[in-house]
């Protein structure tokens, strides 16, 4: 069971946001939030799996309730917003959201995204008006991404690339923190996602052979 918290002003929206995901028998709606200190007190006392969030709240943005739950656990957050900006994608991105969904988006495609963020997974998707901005990383860095998405483990990276283990732990940590991921395999999915393994120059670290698999930073 995937529990879920509604963070909105408008209670017409938490109510039909509701009504739509109870229908479905793996999700629960344990609590409903209509500001950001509503939200924090839902948090500190119950276990919450997804947060389904506005950008726009009276006492604020939905970001600084990001901000504040990024040195603790917290839940999978999910921006469920109107504003289609591609500033405000990359802010939640580089706080750590886990999605970030219109409100216009079908109810399946908000349900496909508790899930898929529930399970570690990320869901950024826009009508396309302001597009997901392509981050700039240099050479290192992306050979670092490159050889993370081959399964190479640091140490193998390290040595492709002649530089030290602890070089590469720092970048990859750097980048979990940069583009709001957990885990290898989901720094990977993020780098799919966004084109960078189809272009030649985001290959990885040339003439390596595939890893057994994906280490922690570690």
């Amino acid at each position: 069971m995937i529990r879920l918290l509604l963070v909105d002003d408008h209670p017409v929206v938490l109510s039909g946001l509701e009504t739509a995901l109870a229908s479905h028998a793996d999700l629960e709606v344990v609590a409903r939030a209509g500001s950001i200190a509503q939200a924090r007190a839902v948090l500190a006392g119950q276990q919450v799996d997804v947060a389904l969030v506005d950008v726009r709240l009276p006492d604020g943005t939905g970001f600084e309730l990001l901000e504040g739950a990024r040195d603790r656990p917290a839940p999978a957050f999910v921006m469920l917003t109107t504003f289609d900006a591609s500033q405000y994608v990359a802010a939640a991105m580089r706080l750590g959201a886990r999605g970030y969904l219109l409100k216009t988006a079908p109810i399946d495609e908000i349900v496909e995204a508790v899930r898929s963020v529930a399970a570690g997974g990320i869901a950024f998707v826009t009508e396309g008006d302001a597009p997901i901005e392509r981050p700039t990383l240099n050479d290192q860095e992306r050979r670092i991404v490159g050889g993370v998405a081959a399964g190479l483990a640091n140490k193998q990276i390290a040595e492709q690339m002649a530089i030290s283990i602890r070089t590469v732990e720092w970048h990859i940590a750097k980048l979990f923190e940069r583009f709001g991921v957990r885990s290898r395999s989901e720094l990977a999915v993020w780098a799919a996602r966004r084109g960078w393994l189809d272009d030649p120059s985001h290959t990885g670290v040339p003439g390596t052979p595939r890893g057994s698999g994906m280490d922690p930073i570690e």
